[in-house]
């Protein structure tokens, strides 16, 4: 996270970030402070407090600004939220996105108040959330069992070797991890879409094949095979979601985080969330027609890859269930974003003991542990070594 030190006082972000602190405060002298510039937000400290101004957005956590405040021994931290950072949203989606911000704040030790910059006004920022949580177990599908020819999808892809993987009424498919097919609605009857991605399912829609479902995803599965297991590990398809790729080692091999077993989660929001990711919120770059649709990726989703981490549900040795985040890069944000998920599990009844962070060793980073640290609810790290991929092939 590089940092522009002792930012001029004739900045506009640092200029913003006084008159925030100002109006939340009118005794700090912030002509005595020091400013510290990031590509998305300034920042600074006063008498312990840290003070930050969110410039942009591009994934809903907190981790970043709390980094910072760690980092200089902050006892709080006020986050200000501009109109210019959620600019392009509709009033609601920038309402549930300042929401799940300072949801998150409620998973640490330190306070943090999110604060919504209205005109000469600071507005406290109510915590909401409207992620929802679709454990992998014997009822995750049957919402989309109900539809017709679903049954013939799923013995399809569990026939390839393929995970299968519900989200209410859809059944996304992949192996290692990544995403092979998903299943699409046309006149009244499931079927699939096959391809690694996008682009590949939308170009063998349209272009037609002679070749049976069965032979284009086996087809698929080789593409996947030959880069993610051969000596291609700087292919875009050797690094891509690699969070869900350890996550099936994982559930393989729940000994390498000492559980029983490994049930994976998947994750969907309700409400007017933007973009249809779970976190990021960087603006589509399809191109858009007229009416604000995409022209070319009309009726194709995105692929199944978002944010580098995924979730899981582990037993312990006495059967005690443990939140699971594995992250498949370096994310100061995984800590928040795990808290949001834990609050949603609590919210729809499930009872966990604790939550275990897992990442590959080399990501294992100071400014994370220190947010680990920084966890008001019960957390661990975990890492896993390299040869996680030989297990795999295993």
């Amino acid at each position: 996270m590089s940092e522009n030190f002792g930012s001029e006082k004739g900045s506009l972000w640092s200029g913003a970030l006084r008159s925030c602190i100002a109006r939340f405060d009118s005794n700090v002298d912030s002509s005595k402070l020091e400013f510290y510039e990031f590509p998305s937000f300034v920042a600074t400290v006063s008498d312990g407090l840290a003070h930050v101004l969110v410039g942009s957005i591009v994934s809903a956590d907190i981790g970043p600004y709390l980094a910072f405040a760690s980092r200089r021994q902050a006892t709080g931290v006020n986050i200000y939220v501009s109109p210019a950072a959620l600019s392009s949203m509709s009033a609601s989606a920038t309402s549930e996105v300042m929401g799940a911000l300072s949801l998150q704040g409620e998973g640490f030790t330190i306070p943090v108040k999110v604060l919504g910059v209205d005109g000469t006004s600071l507005i406290s920022v109510t915590a909401l959330s409207g992620l929802k949580v679709v454990v992998q177990d014997e009822s995750a599908g049957l919402e989309f069992l109900s539809h017709q020819g679903a049954s013939d999808a799923v013995d399809l892809v569990l026939g390839c070797g393929c995970e299968v993987l519900f989200i209410r009424d859809q059944m996304i498919a992949t192996y290692l991890g990544l995403e092979v097919a998903r299943s699409t609605h046309f006149e009244g009857r499931v079927v699939l879409e096959i391809g690694v991605g996008r682009n590949d399912r939308m170009a063998k829609t349209w272009l037609g094949n002679s070749k049976s479902q069965t032979e284009l995803l086996n087809e698929s599965i080789g593409i996947v095979k030959r880069f993610r297991v051969a000596a291609s590990e700087f292919h875009p398809l050797a690094k891509l979601s690699i969070a869900r790729w350890i996550r099936l080692v994982l559930k393989a091999n729940p000994g390498l985080i000492e559980a029983k077993r490994v049930v994976p989660i998947e994750l969907a929001r309700d409400g007017t969330w933007p973009n249809r990711n779970l976190w990021s919120l960087k603006p589509a770059t399809d191109p858009r027609g007229e009416d604000g649709d995409s022209l070319m990726y009309r009726g194709f989703d995105p692929s199944f890859e978002d944010d580098g981490l995924s979730f899981a549900l582990a037993a312990g040795p006495l059967d005690d269930e443990y939140l699971v985040a594995v992250v498949g890069g370096i994310d100061l944000g995984a800590v928040a974003k795990l808290y949001e998920v834990a609050r949603s599990l609590h919210g729809q009844g499930r009872r966990i003991k604790g939550s275990i962070l897992v990442m590959e060793d080399r990501n294992k980073i100071l400014p994370i542990e220190r947010l680990v640290d920084l966890a008001k609810f019960d957390l661990r790290s975990a890492t896993i070594l390299p040869t996680w991929k030989v297990i795999d092939r295993d």
